[in-house]
C-alpha cells in the first residue's frame, strides 16, 4: 500500500495541530501539491521535448556513427520514455490526492502491481528485453534498413523506459541505489565485448566505431560508479556511524 494520503486525510491530521483549514489548504497546496505538479510538468516537457528532437534532423545526425546510435540516440529515447512516464505518473498521484475516489483507484493499482509485479521484475525484464533485442546485430542491422523497422525500434525503447520508470517505483531505497549499479556493469560488460572482440559484429558500420562505442559504454559504468557508489557508501556506512554516535 503507498505511504500517500488524499488531500482530505493530509488536512485531518493537520488542523489538529493548530492551523486553521484555511491554513492547512493554503500549506498543502503550495508546499505538496504545486511542487508535484511542477515537478510532472517539467518531466512531461523534457522528455517530450527530447522524443520529438529525435525526430528532427538532431535524430538523423545521430544515425551517423555507430556510437551516437546505439549510445547516445538510445539513451535519449529510454531517457524520454522514463521521463514521460514519471511526468504522467506525478500529474496522476496530485489528482488521486484531490479526490478520494482516484486516491482509491490509484493506491489499488499500486497494490496491484507490487503484488503482480514485485520488486518490478517483469517490468524491468521487459525493458531489458526490448533493449537487448534491439542491440542484437540482426535487429539493429534491420532496422538501419528498412524505416518501418527504424521507427519501430525507436519506439520500443521509448516503451522501455516508461518499464524501467513503471518498475523503479516498486524497488526499496536500498534496491533503487544498486540497480543503477548493476545496469553499468551490464553495459561495461558489453563495452568490453565490443572493445576486445576481433569480429566486426555490426557490419552496418566501420570497425572502429564499434571499439568508440564499446570505450563509451565502458566510460558511462566508470561515470555511473563514480557517481552512485560514494552515495551509496554514505548512506550505508555514514548513516549508520552517525546513529552510532548519537542513539
Amino acid at each position: 500500500m503507498s505511504n500517500e494520503h488524499s488531500a482530505s486525510d493530509e488536512l485531518d491530521r493537520i488542523v489538529p495541530l493548530g492551523l486553521t483549514v484555511e491554513e492547512a489548504r493554503g500549506w498543502y497546496v503550495n508546499d505538496v501539491l504545486r511542487p508535484l505538479v511542477r515537478r510532472g510538468l517539467a518531466a512531461i516537457l523534457v522528455g517530450s521535448m527530447l522524443f520529438l528532437l529525435m525526430l528532427t534532423p538532431v535524430g538523423e545526425l545521430l544515425d551517423a556513427t555507430l556510437t551516437l546510435h546505439m549510445v547516445v540516440q538510445h539513451f535519449l529515447f529510454i531517457a524520454a520514455g522514463f521521463l514521460l512516464a514519471y511526468g504522467l505518473d506525478s500529474m496522476l498521484l496530485a489528482w488521486s490526492r484531490l479526490s478520494r475516489k482516484v486516491f482509491r483507484a490509484y493506491a489499488s493499482l499500486q497494490k496491484l502491481g507490487s503484488d503482480v509485479n514485485k520488486h518490478g521484475l517483469l517490468t524491468f525484464a521487459g525493458a531489458a528485453l526490448l533493449i537487448g533485442y534491439w542491440n542484437l546485430p540482426s535487429s539493429f542491422t534491420a532496422a538501419i534498413v528498412s524505416e518501418n523497422v527504424h521507427t519501430e525500434m525507436h519506439l520500443s525503447l521509448f516503451l522501455a523506459g516508461a518499464l524501467i520508470f513503471l518498475g523503479s517505483k516498486l524497488l526499496t531505497k536500498r534496491m533503487k541505489q544498486i540497480a543503477p549499479i548493476v545496469a553499468g556493469k551490464v553495459m561495461g560488460l558489453y563495452g568490453t565485448f565490443l572493445l576486445l572482440t576481433p569480429i566486426n559484429v555490426y557490419q552496418s558500420y566501420p570497425a572502429y566505431q564499434q571499439a568508440e562505442a564499446g570505450v563509451l559504454l565502458l566510460l558511462t559504468m566508470l561515470a555511473m560508479d563514480f557517481t552512485i557508489v560514494p552515495i551509496w557508501l554514505y548512506n550505508y556506512f555514514g548513516k549508520n556511524q552517525t546513529q552510532s554516535v548519537f542513539p
